[in-house]
């Protein structure tokens, strides 16, 4: 459905999203906003102080809100610690509809300066040095004037009740309440409300207190004890319906509190969102336990088409499954977490959208693969050619990108589970958390602790998936082939996307099926056209590419296989070590090679240089080097150049070895370098029959030295004791 706002003048249309499969801002309407005077001011840096030099420790904020002539009468007390050496100023935020009636210094009257139409500066009457804390007190009144996605409203419902409710965010507490307005500085709350006495009045934190006053008023008093960030402070009035349940986990339980406008105080409404309770023992299992604990959580319906995760509070237009569990899930990424510029929006919404798929993953219990490819399947983006990372923050429509901010932001971190895995992917966020809890966060940071649990940097995936555009599109071909008795699957795989993209390095999934069983791959992919030759068990079948679908991809595309380069797949004797008898070593190709002897070498560490007669077998793939007498004792390298080339594809040797078979990075050019290990494991170094005395000198003279050589009896990269004393054992021995 569409929705009209009305914004103290007409904004525009938002496209309302009440829950259900899919993501559209946070349950937000997405909007075609337009620009207001003040909208050029608000984008960050800061306006105000640099957040490092002071700290807003906690907000006092009381206010009456008179429905029946749409204003505002209020008083804010912010205490604030100096954090720079001195300070004879304070900037903050409120709009100059407001008139302001009052400021205060500690109880001193003092002046002010109106800066701007959002801004104010606070003109102290002595100057306060680093440590010392003040209380500035603004009192004001007036009607407010609506921004962004309703920054505050009066609004009356289809049952003719009256509303009165605030959504901040991004940056538009300064249309209803004085602050510092900063996601860095987050404070402690005391949000006292006066309202008719025919409302009820919902705000962040515990209700204290309620009192009815002259007047047909009535006073209510909230008390936040965790830190907030301004945009995240609310209200919202009305004659709601309110009912309670709890939540335990760990032994502590807090309230859960729901309130609704009677005509939608329904068993089946209300049913939804008591979801939210299961939804809290899922998200504390995988995030850890809720973070406000100790207050409680709850949902109030608002006007507003989706959905706001005000701290301990969600304002919820609708009452779809998955607009619960994104709201719920904004209370550790967002709320307890909070992003620190605008730019870095996806760290709240992409995490919320994410935590939509993985309630329908986990929440019968356990692990539900098939949900959550679903889940993500149904999250994709309608486009790809944006930003996670928010570089445009001059309005709410370039901030709240429901598909670069929301959608992709959540695809990025599904990815990123997929390249550290499940358990390293929740041993991340719970590191994330831990050390900016009830603080905030850049991307950078985010990244930073990504790079701890990775174990190296990072760059490879976030600077393509976050910071910049687009997403791979992949052309990919398979077939399969037997050498020496052994099947191997054969892959080609060739990102087409836009090169203003750049290349995506990845893990890429692969299933493949041989008779009954499939089997799971996982190919690295780092190139624009790459090739691999994978033993499998059997004869492949079938194969599936990134059949989970944990890469958001342009386009994926089946083709025939595309030749690759040669690779070394067999080597007899196997690289490493062999105790002796070594006469022949045969090198096997996937496929048919030009090779000459030129192009092959053996050469021992001691002995240099060792003659072989050189034979290919094309049919069998084969280089065999039939050698003039057996290996001596010695550390070996066979190397192949990188000069070889596959018969079929003309492509040069993909030798590069890292420690197993088969060779290469995927990617044609390399040479191969073998390593094969003689052992004098009998005690005769120099490999002449008879352990004697110069197979005893050789050890003592190499004592103590490190590094493959035939002095090192056992192979263990170290001449000491253990060689000489199987020397000594063995004197003797063959003479």
């Amino acid at each position: 459905m569409r929705i009209l706002f009305a914004f103290g003048a007409l904004l525009g249309f938002l496209v309302a999203w009440a829950g259900g499969e899919g993501c559209a801002l946070c349950g937000r309407a997405h909007m075609a906003a337009m620009r207001h005077p003040e909208m050029h001011l608000l984008s960050f840096p800061s306006l105000i102080q640099d957040p490092q030099l002071t700290d807003v420790q906690h907000y006092d904020l009381t206010l009456e809100i008179i429905p029946s002539t749409r204003t505002l009468v209020g008083s804010c007390i912010m205490t604030v610690k100096v954090l720079q050496p001195t300070l004879n100023a304070f900037r903050f935020r409120l709009r100059d509809n407001f008139l302001i009636t009052g400021l205060r210094l500690d109880g001193r009257p003092i002046s002010f300066v109106r800066e701007s139409i959002t801004t104010v500066r606070a003109e102290f009457d002595r100057t306060y040095t680093q440590n010392e804390v003040f209380q500035l007190q603004v009192d004001y009144e007036g009607a407010p004037v609506s921004r962004g996605f309703g920054s505050i409203e009066f609004t009356t419902r289809s049952s003719g009740a009256v509303i009165v409710a605030t959504l901040s965010q991004p940056y538009y507490a300064y249309t209803w309440w004085p602050a510092k307005d900063e996601n860095t500085d987050k404070a402690t709350l005391t949000f006292t409300l006066i309202t008719p006495s025919d409302m009820f009045a919902v705000a962040n934190g515990m209700l204290q207190s309620i009192e009815d006053l002259p007047n047909n008023r009535r006073r209510y008093r909230y008390q936040h004890n965790y830190p907030i960030a301004p945009y995240l402070v609310a209200f919202a009035a009305t004659n709601y319906q309110h009912w309670s349940r709890s939540f335990t986990y760990n032994g502590q339980t807090m309230p859960v509190d729901f309130y609704i406008y009677s005509e939608n105080n329904t068993a089946s409404n209300r049913a939804a969102w008591e979801l939210c309770i299961p939804m809290l023992r899922v998200f504390s299992d995988l995030y850890g336990v809720y973070p406000f604990i100790q207050e409680r959580y709850g949902i109030y319906q608002f006007q507003f088409g989706g959905g706001m995760e005000h701290q301990t509070m969600s304002g919820q237009g609708g009452f779809g499954e998955s607009l619960t569990a994104h709201e719920l899930a904004h209370q550790w990424w967002g709320d307890m977490v909070t992003c620190a510029t605008w730019n870095d929006i996806w760290l709240n919404e992409g995490f919320a959208t994410y935590s939509e798929a993985l309630w329908q993953e986990y929440k019968n219990g356990s692990s539900d693969p098939a949900a959550l490819r679903t889940a993500m399947l149904n999250r994709r983006p309608s486009s790809l050619n944006g930003s996670v990372y928010r570089y445009d923050t001059s309005s709410v429509n370039a901030i709240f990108s429901s598909n670069f901010a929301y959608r992709k932001g959540a695809w990025v971190l599904h990815s990123l589970r997929w390249v550290l895995g499940t358990e390293r992917f929740f041993d991340l966020l719970a590191r994330y958390r831990q050390r900016y809890a009830y603080r905030h966060a850049t991307t950078a940071d985010f990244q930073a602790v990504a790079e701890e649990v990775w174990g190296g940097t990072m760059d490879w995936f976030f600077q393509p998936w976050v910071y910049g555009t687009g997403a791979p599109s992949y052309n990919w071909g398979w077939t399969t082939t037997t050498v020496n008795g052994k099947n191997y699957l054969l892959m080609s795989i060739h990102q087409t996307q836009s090169s203003s993209y750049g290349l995506y390095t990845m893990p890429i999934g692969v299933r493949v099926t041989i008779g009954a069983q499939t089997q799971d791959l996982r190919l690295w992919n780092s190139a624009q056209t790459q090739y691999y030759v994978v033993p499998v068990s059997g004869v492949v079948s079938n194969l599936a590419f990134d059949p989970d679908e944990w890469i958001l991809k342009g386009s994926s595309t089946q083709e025939s296989y595309r030749p690759g380069p040669p690779v070394i797949v067999e080597m007899n004797p196997a690289p490493g070590m062999v105790s002796s008898g070594v006469n022949q070593v045969d090198l096997y190709f996937q496929t048919p090679v030009q090779v000459s002897p030129s192009q092959v070498q053996l050469t021992g560490a001691s002995l240099g240089a060792i003659g072989f007669n050189f034979a290919y077998d094309a049919n069998a793939h084969r280089v065999r080097l039939t050698l003039n007498e057996p290996l001596k004792p010695d550390a070996y390298t066979i190397r192949v150049a990188p000069s070889v080339t596959a018969s079929d594809s003309g492509l040069a040797l993909d030798g590069e070895y890292s420690e197993q078979l088969p060779t290469g990075d995927g990617v044609p050019g390399g040479e191969a370098v073998l390593p094969l290990r003689i052992l004098a494991s009998n005690g005769d170094v120099n490999g002449d029959g008879c352990v004697d005395d110069t197979d005893l000198l050789a050890v003592l003279f190499a004592f103590g030295s490190a590094g493959a050589r035939a002095e090192d009896v056992n192979g263990d990269n170290q001449v000491d004791d253990v060689d000489l004393l199987t020397v000594l054992f063995a004197f003797g021995q063959g003479c």
